[in-house]
């Protein structure tokens, strides 16, 4: 890796072992979905936009990274035009009007959803090519097409999570379900102080939102007999109400925690805490560190754990799109090795590793630090 660049006909030639060589057009790669991975891979986008090994000029790609419109009023992102797509503004799905808006995703569904043309995104993606690859917290889903290549690139933990109040340090997955349930409806039924459990789940479409319910839950959907269950933007602990928090249990990503709370990322915890989970092996809290230098747990956030929650998270893409291609060479990996993303010697580990996620390790056969699904 970083082996010298060579020209072939104008156009730059990969280095040793690495994806197939740039085309030499330059393109618009946009990318959204996922808050998990909003703003780690904003980071890994402006690294690669600079990267002259694996973005070379001339053909210069353009990464966008389109954030999550969650609120009414958000303001929008623009996407340049390329030689596919003209110019586009991603807005709230609510208010977008296109061709002037159009929806952002909010969520690792909405990201897949936009990738494959489904409305209420552009129908006609798979031609235009203006969506290149979907964040994504959750793996692959039968109701997949045989089309889409998943890139997992790292690891994080999704956690119960609590304010302070009146919710115990740890629970087990038993009394998380008893909850969900609503077979224990009050705090002092689990080890806490009194007070009747109010119960929030990340908003439709979230990607935190389908591993909580059906790695957590065991695919068992929440009880209404008990009230309920009130949704809020995931890992936005400062949107659930004041008068909640002290009886509120809420799903968090332990990557995005931690980024908060290093203050990589904007800080929207709310005071928030991440809770641990009692195991067969003891009470594991998967947060190590103090404040302003958080990190995930090595013990925890790894293949494989005792603590049930650990994931991967993926770039995913549609090889039917016109410019698969120069994604891949972004996000993922192919016959002739590892991109952008995956290359232990690109960089982007370090940025991966800076927004709270662990790392997958080095794939001996590849060289890759990604695992394609």
């Amino acid at each position: 890796m970083g082996a010298a660049m060579l020209t072939l006909g104008g156009v730059m030639a990969a280095p040793a072992n690495a994806v197939e060589p740039s085309d030499g057009i330059t393109q618009t790669l946009a990318l959204g979905g996922s808050d998990t991975t909003e703003d780690v891979m904003g980071a890994l986008a402006a690294a690669y936009n600079n990267n002259a090994t694996y973005n070379p000029t001339p053909g210069k790609d353009n990464a966008v990274n389109v954030p999550v419109q969650a609120e009414a009023g958000s303001p929008g992102f623009t996407a340049a035009a390329d030689a596919n797509c003209t110019q586009r503004t991603y807005v709230n799905k609510d208010e977008a009007n296109p061709p002037t808006t159009y929806p952002a995703p909010n969520g690792s569904t909405d990201g897949k959803n936009a990738l494959r043309g489904v409305a209420p995104f552009p129908t006609d993606n798979l031609t235009t090519g203006c969506f290149d690859a979907a964040r994504s917290s959750s793996g692959p889903s039968s109701s997949d097409p045989a089309q889409f290549e998943y890139y997992a690139f790292g690891l994080d933990a999704v956690s119960w999570a609590r304010f302070p109040g009146n919710a115990p340090v740890s629970l087990s997955i038993q009394e998380i379900r008893d909850i969900y349930s609503c077979t224990k409806t009050n705090w002092n039924q689990v080890g806490g102080s009194a007070g009747t459990i109010i119960r929030y789940i990340p908003q439709a479409g979230s990607g935190t939102r389908s591993f909580f319910l059906g790695t957590i839950l065991n695919n068992v959907p929440p009880s209404t007999n008990c009230g309920p269950v009130k949704e809020v933007q995931e890992h936005d602990g400062a949107a659930v109400p004041a008068a909640d928090r002290s009886n509120a249990i809420v799903p968090f990503s332990v990557a995005q925690w931690v980024a908060q709370g290093n203050g990589v990322v904007d800080d929207k915890r709310g005071g928030i805490v991440i809770g641990r989970q009692e195991t067969t092996t003891g009470v594991l809290n998967p947060v190590s560190g103090t404040a302003g230098d958080f990190t995930p747990n090595a013990n925890v956030v790894r293949e494989p754990s005792t603590f049930l929650g650990v994931r991967r998270v993926y770039n995913v893409v549609d090889t039917r799109l016109p410019k698969v291609g120069q994604t891949v060479r972004f996000v993922g990996e192919d016959a002739a090795g590892p991109g952008y993303i995956c290359d232990p010697a690109s960089g982007a580990a370090s940025i991966i590793t800076r927004f709270g996620f662990g790392l997958l390790p080095e794939d001996p056969g590849t060289g890759s630090t990604c695992r394609i699904q």
